[in-house]
């Protein structure tokens, strides 16, 4: 029984690990803002405490609902309580999430009914950007023209590591194309970018990474003040 409650907390820890920060693009588990604990008869608790009281609701909604998705897609795993701790909307968020339900059911009239995917992707395309433009700015200084790498395909990159990881996984969640024949160096939506346009896209790219790496420091440094205990799990 030990031997098998293990490997389920175990693989709960890895679904949660799965999990993002939609702004932050970093693992909610690695941040430091989700817990979870597995209980008798394959129950699992899992804990959300964010950076302040005035997240977005919005952004706390997608977190918990994806939390309690992947956790629930464990096997063994016969059901999840997703608690959103000490937040303006903790009552909405964790009742909502609770229910399997909707964003715009759990807000009523404070949601417009255009739900959540939208600007999900919008997330995910700042995430893209930040990953792709880390991956070209290593290649360059190896080595690589402009020219060069508006020509190569994913499957050039040979000694990519951790960085080209990362950016393939985040051209797989937009649907882009990840086969070795695929442009590199590609915008949001699929659109190759060619070498005269490459540096000005460079430019505009390192903001959005600027911006999200500024936000992820203020959130942790804001969490680790609201929650001194939780700063050692962090990676």
């Amino acid at each position: 029984m030990t031997a098998v409650l293990d490997g389920v907390e175990a693989a709960v820890v890895a679904a949660l690990d799965s999990v993002f920060d939609p702004e932050l693009d970093e693992s909610l588990l690695r941040l430091g803002f989700a817990r979870a604990e597995v209980l008798a008869e394959g129950r699992v608790r899992v804990d959300l405490r964010l950076p302040t009281y005035w997240c977005a609701g919005n952004f706390a909604y997608l977190m918990a609902d994806d939390a309690r998705k992947a956790v629930a897609a464990v096997p063994g795993v016969r059901s999840v309580e997703v608690t959103l701790h000490d937040h303006f909307a903790s009552k909405e968020v964790s009742s909502g999430v609770g229910r399997g339900g909707s964003f715009d059911d759990a807000f009523g009239d404070l949601s417009d009914g255009s739900g959540l995917e939208a600007l999900r992707r919008l997330f995910w395309a700042k995430a893209f950007t930040m990953r792709e433009e880390q991956l070209l700015r290593a290649l360059v200084a190896r080595g690589h023209t402009h020219e060069e790498l508006a020509v190569m395909r994913l499957g050039d990159v040979t000694d990519g590591g951790e960085l080209l990881a990362r950016y393939v996984e985040r051209r797989r969640r937009l649907d882009l194309p990840v086969d070795d024949d695929a442009p590199l160096a590609v915008m949001p939506n699929g659109r190759p970018i060619g070498a005269e346009e490459l540096a000005n896209w460079l430019r505009r790219a390192r903001s959005t990474r600027i911006s999200l790496e500024a936000n992820t420091t203020l959130c942790l440094g804001l969490h680790a003040t609201r929650y001194p205990d939780t700063a050692e799990v962090r990676r």
